[in-house]
């Protein structure tokens, strides 16, 4: 019996040696059959200065390491694998409507383990799409570092407004290492928002007496919201440069100064700012003097206020309207002007 097995060993070396390609197909009888089988020595590494040998031994059964509710990770290859790293955060701090932001999870993996996060409008229906080193989203897979990609999190821009985006992560570790990819997380970006409205759409100046500075008895409130990248700005125009009587033909020039010290004039100041959240709101030169000092409204539009080049919400902006008759001023009781105001945000 021992000459027999020495035989066999021998003749495989023959075979081996003088047939180096010859391919050995399933070992099979009437009785049984082999599927998924290697031959290896133990699992790990060998190496020299030369050559770099990997091994293991046994696999699993084709078709036998997968149900429902489990699946085995056997053989060489999820030995070599990194971990599958956990689902990524992913959220929407802010009402963005095209950018989310998104933190990698690395589970187990070490430090110096590569990543690469695809993300999906459709839930990986149709479309699979990776971030890129930009943070846009492209056709192909980037592999970085958690440290490289942002270890506290980083934006992803250029998005969709109004879409629901799901996003996996795998791991890389070397060569042969890639893992497959992990579970999934969704986070939405909102629509577009714009809204503005004013406290009120008329204002009585009352009686203008000669060389004293009258202070409309109402201040406006401009109230504005937008999630716009860039923010909000107000602005506003007149319909005469001033305040203009038919009755006499007369105009009360919009100016920019102290009508402290001015014999003549009309115009805004912007009292005060606040808001919810973002921005902050801020007067913007000529309207923010203190006093009676002005700035003029003309028929051409001009930046009252604005978010900062920030989104915001609930943003609301205060201004006063102020005017001074000189003793040569016409009288009249019908001086009037017709301001108009409009918002802008960028997105």
């Amino acid at each position: 019996m021992k000459k027999i097995v020495n035989f066999a060993f021998f003749l495989l070396i023959c075979i081996s040696y003088f047939a180096p390609s010859l391919v050995f197909a399933d070992p099979t009888s009437p009785h049984y059959i082999f599927k998924d089988y290697n031959f290896g020595g133990s699992n790990g590494a060998a190496n020299s200065t030369n050559y770099s040998l990997l091994g293991t031994v046994g696999e699993g059964v084709a078709g036998k390491t997968n149900s429902p509710n489990y699946s085995l990770g056997d053989g060489l290859a999820f030995t070599l694998n990194a971990y599958v790293p956990p689902a990524p955060t992913i959220t929407n701090p802010a009402n963005y409507y095209n950018k989310l932001n998104l933190v990698i999870n690395a589970g187990s993996n070490a430090t110096d383990t590569k990543f690469a996060i695809a993300v999906s409008p459709d839930n990986f229906t149709a479309t699979t799409k990776y971030i890129q080193t930009d943070y846009t989203l492209g056709g192909t897979a980037i592999w970085q570092t958690k440290a490289t990609w942002g270890a506290t999190g980083f934006t992803i821009i250029g998005l969709t407004p109004g879409t629901t985006y799901t996003a996996k992560i795998s791991a890389l570790q070397g060569n042969f290492t890639q893992s497959a990819f992990g579970p999934t997380a969704q986070a939405t970006t909102v629509s577009p928002t714009l809204s503005f409205s004013l406290s009120q759409n008329s204002v009585s100046i009352g009686q203008l007496n000669p060389a004293t500075v009258v202070t409309a008895p109402a201040t406006v409130t401009v109230t504005v919201s937008s999630n716009g990248t860039n923010g909000t700005v107000v602005y506003l125009n007149d319909s005469s440069n001033g305040l203009f009587s038919t009755a006499t033909n007369y105009t009360i020039a919009a100016v920019n100064g102290d009508l402290g010290s001015l014999s003549e004039g009309y115009g805004i100041r912007g009292a005060s700012t606040s808001q919810t959240s973002g921005g902050p709101m801020e007067i913007l030169s000529p309207y923010n003097g203190i006093g009676t000092t002005v700035g003029n409204v003309t028929t051409t539009k001009q930046a009252i206020f604005d978010s900062s080049n920030q989104p915001i919400t609930t943003g609301q902006a205060l201004f006063e309207i102020k005017a001074k008759a000189s003793n040569i001023t016409k009288a009249a009781t019908d001086y009037t002007d017709t301001i108009t105001l409009v918002t802008a945000a960028t997105f």
